[in-house]
């Protein structure tokens, strides 16, 4: 919802501006968003309480109205490259790691790019398809259609082809893309309504989509934790990181790469979705 918002407010007015107007412009919103969205506001509060229990209250309510900025930026900037070439984007982030890719590639396996929802992770697929990926994405189709049709866009202008999730074949068409050759990105930071298992998330169970481990496991993939931040001057950085060698066991493999993705949450904290509900089912007493 409060993406939506600040989406709402952005459009058309991103396009008129240079990149670090339209970044100002972003922190600005998400500093009314903090003002104007007292349910995000809470849970933002709540969830890194959870995470960071050792931090004083006054410096964990700086880093959620930090997220806060960051979100409004992230949006800003979407909607500003949506109207750009990939020129500009290559301006914007900055991409190490390639060799990674490479080195599965040269193996003939299948890339599965793992990330979050850390920093700008929408740059972070149209980085790597503007370097030669040929990523997809596989992501939920969003309740509000403007903030849907904006990434949409932003992904289809940089090559990359979303996945919709629970979408009738859309099962099939991941395994086609990645036995062709392709590459698949995966996000598996959410609790969503999808096959999953408990694995710990800051120390507290958390309920984690099993799907990239068990096409891992079944294709042989290479698993690529993939990551992008907000650097201070405004730039961003992805990196591709060594592959994860990951056990047979689905849950041991998807508390691995949940680690990996903590790993980089706890970098920056404030580039991460602190309002989403992480937490909320748990498990049963019988499991």
């Amino acid at each position: 919802a409060l993406l939506g918002a600040l989406e709402r407010a952005l459009a058309g007015l991103t396009g008129r501006l240079d990149w670090s107007g339209a970044q100002a412009l972003g922190r600005g919103l998400g500093r009314l968003g903090w003002a104007l969205a007292p349910r995000d506001r809470r849970r933002t509060l709540e969830h890194l309480g959870i995470a960071f229990p050792e931090l004083p209250a006054e410096q964990r309510r700086r880093l959620a109205r930090a997220s806060f900025r960051h979100f409004g930026a992230m949006l800003a900037e979407c909607l500003w490259l949506r109207e750009r070439d990939s020129a500009e984007l290559r301006r914007r982030v900055e991409l190490e790691g390639w060799r990674e890719i490479e080195l599965a590639r040269s193996a003939a396996r299948p890339v599965l790019i793992l990330t979050g929802h850390c920093g700008n992770w929408e740059l972070l697929a149209a980085a790597l398809n503007v370097n030669g990926l040929g990523m997809a994405v596989v992501a939920r189709e969003l309740e509000d259609p403007g903030l849907q049709d904006a990434l949409l866009g932003l992904r289809a202008r940089f090559g990359t082809r979303t996945i919709v999730r629970g979408k009738p074949g859309a099962a099939r068409d991941l395994l086609r893309t990645l036995r062709s050759g392709g590459a698949l990105g995966m996000l598996i930071d959410q609790d969503t309504k999808v096959d999953g298992v408990w694995v710990p998330f800051f120390g507290r169970p958390a309920w984690t989509p099993v799907g990239a481990a068990e096409i891992a496991r079944r294709l042989s993939a290479a698993v690529l934790p993939t990551f992008i931040e907000r650097l201070p001057d405004g730039r961003h950085r992805a990196v591709v990181h060594p592959e994860l060698e990951l056990p047979g066991d689905p849950v041991a493999a998807t508390a691995m790469m949940t680690a990996r993705i903590e790993e980089q949450i706890r970098r920056v904290p404030e580039q991460w979705v602190w309002m989403h509900r992480r937490w909320r089912h748990q498990p049963t007493a019988t499991g």
